[in-house]
């Protein structure tokens, strides 16, 4: 009688402990606070004759975080990483002259905006750049956080 006392009670305890493993926390997604203007992105580059990419690149939290991200091509196209400043309000960003990181030269960003959350526009000068052409820098989020969280 005790035995079977023992296995009813050690089988209680198995389904409980199966029950409460299966519970499901609810998952709180948090973004940092320059998205959606930071994420990785895939852009092609248009200097006007010709259109380059596809081009990864990355937008990131500087250490201000809220008012100013880095821009970084992992130098896919003219070894550009700088900071600009944003704003989260209207999604947009821009910089004049700011450091390039990779080599001593300035970069300047004009009409910087993410749109719809999943696509990107702004233009870029190069102070090196022996042309003085304004490059067109156009594209979309690599993979959304949407897509990124179901893996």
């Amino acid at each position: 009688m005790k035995n079977i006392l023992s296995i009813n009670k050690l089988l209680i305890l198995a389904l409980m402990l199966i029950v409460w493993s299966c519970d499901k926390e609810d998952y709180k997604q948090e973004f940092s606070s320059t998205y959606p203007i930071s994420g990785d992105w895939t852009i092609r580059v248009n200097d006007g004759t010709t259109v380059s990419g596809p081009l990864f690149m990355k937008i990131y939290n500087t250490s201000f975080s809220k008012d100013s991200v880095w821009i970084d091509d992992n130098s896919t196209y003219w070894q550009t990483k700088s900071k600009v400043k944003v704003d989260m309000t209207n999604l947009t960003f821009s910089g004049e002259n700011t450091q390039n990181e990779y080599y001593d030269s300035q970069v300047s960003y004009a009409n910087g905006k993410v749109i719809g959350k999943d696509s990107i526009y702004f233009e870029v000068k190069f102070s090196d750049d022996d042309k003085n052409l304004t490059y067109i820098y156009a594209g979309h989020r690599k993979q959304s956080y949407e897509e990124y969280n179901t893996h």
